[in-house]
């Protein structure tokens, strides 16, 4: 475990450097990323507030400074700096990650470690589910018995849909993608939003993952 915590530290530090280079002003335009300024940047990532330092690129919890962001959260910032096309833009039309150019080889392994633990953790528990979804801000849907938009990003909108199981059948879950949003970031950090956004869920939801 520590060799592997090793290993995320050195993966982070990588993408740290890299981004030391970014021309964040042009970035942020064309992101469409609120905040811009000559200090610390502003950046919001499934609802909680960030700050990246202009010095080093490092990343720090506004209100938890003291408490370094995960992997994923820096991985997900970076990399949207990194990866992001020119001019993205999204299209509006959600998706399954099975569906998403250059994502399918990792439907399968997603759907096992992440859909799959999300639907078995949330059943029988609906109102914990829309609950949780409501304290971390998130945008309500109609669509299943417990669906709302996440936004990732202020540029990236990623949704989930919940059926609750009953005596016939187990529950279910899906999370869809915006069909552009490889122009915002890679197709693997698309899959670590996915399973950080159960596990923000599950976290607020107070309950212990079931796999």
């Amino acid at each position: 475990m520590a060799i592997e915590k090793d290993n995320y530290k050195m993966v982070c530090e990588y993408w740290r450097l890299k981004t030391l280079t970014t021309d964040f002003k042009e970035r942020y335009a064309a992101l469409g990323l609120p905040g811009y300024n000559d200090g610390n940047l502003p950046i919001t990532y499934f609802g909680v507030d960030y700050e990246i330092n202009r010095l080093d690129a490092s990343i720090h919890d506004v209100k938890n400074p003291e408490v370094g962001p995960d992997f994923y959260t820096q991985s997900a910032i970076y990399h949207l700096f990194y990866f992001s096309q020119k001019a993205p833009v999204n299209s509006n039309n959600f998706i399954p990650l099975h569906e998403l150019k250059g994502a399918a080889p990792f439907s399968p392994a997603f759907k096992k470690g992440t859909l799959i633990p999300f639907a078995k953790t949330f059943e029988g528990k609906a109102e914990q589910l829309i609950k949780a979804g409501e304290d971390l801000g998130f945008e309500r849907l109609s669509n299943s018995d417990a669906g709302f938009q996440a936004m990732a990003f202020a540029c990236i909108p990623i949704r989930f849909l919940f059926w609750d199981g009953d005596d016939e059948l187990a529950a279910e879950a899906t999370i869809l993608f915006d069909e552009k949003i490889t122009e915002f970031t890679h197709q693997e950090t698309v899959i670590g939003m996915g399973s950080d956004l159960v596990n923000r869920l599950i976290a607020a939801a107070g309950l212990k993952r079931r796999d």
